[in-house]
């Protein structure tokens, strides 16, 4: 995670990237393709995502936008929702890529019970539908592109990455990795 972070602001040194501008609360509604790692989970994902406008004491470390986040897969599979902070950075006029960081909590499995037999079908189903995730509380690392249409709406892509590392707990760390698209709606100016 340092080392995406690390990265993100060298990107922005280096190129000259500024941050994009406060633009207060936004809205976006996005659709992800689920699983994309492991192909074990299937169905779309619908994600809803609000952003506000980054706090006065979040100035030294490149005012990041606070986020809430709802991920919620078509298939009734892993679904997870979180917060934490979104960093913008202006690339060329009207294009800003993001980078964001938080935690998760998720209805996934989190194992197989240890103590069902090798040939139990409850088990077969789970190692072969369902990622197995370790933890209900995870990570959540995302990068996005996003290209301003006007002034309140706009289009991105973004691959994220839900995983907990073993940080926040050990064993089983299956994951997710989404990739999609997204439409963004901003309030006010």
């Amino acid at each position: 995670m340092k080392l995406i972070l690390t990265t993100t602001a060298a990107f922005a040194l280096l190129t000259g990237a500024g941050l994009a501008d406060d633009r207060g609360m936004e809205f976006r509604l996005g659709v992800t393709a689920h699983d994309l790692a492991d192909h074990v989970e299937d169905g779309p994902n619908i994600t809803l995502d609000l952003l506000f406008a980054s706090p006065d004491f979040l100035d030294a470390i490149w005012s990041p936008r606070p986020y809430l986040y709802g991920s919620f897969n078509t298939n009734g599979l892993t679904n997870f929702g979180g917060t934490g902070l979104a960093w913008d950075f202006e690339v060329a006029e009207n294009l800003n890529f993001e980078f964001r960081t938080g935690l998760t909590y998720n209805d996934g499995v989190e194992d197989i019970d240890p103590n069902s037999p090798p040939g139990d079908p409850t088990r077969i189903r789970l190692a072969t539908t369902r990622s197995l995730m370790g933890n209900e509380i995870l990570f959540h690392n995302a990068i996005g592109l996003d290209y301003d249409l006007n002034e309140r709406w706009s289009i991105g892509a973004y691959y994220e990455h839900i995983s907990h590392g073993q940080i926040l707990a050990s064993g089983r760390n299956q994951a997710l990795d989404n990739a999609g698209i997204r439409f963004g709606y901003r309030f006010g100016n």
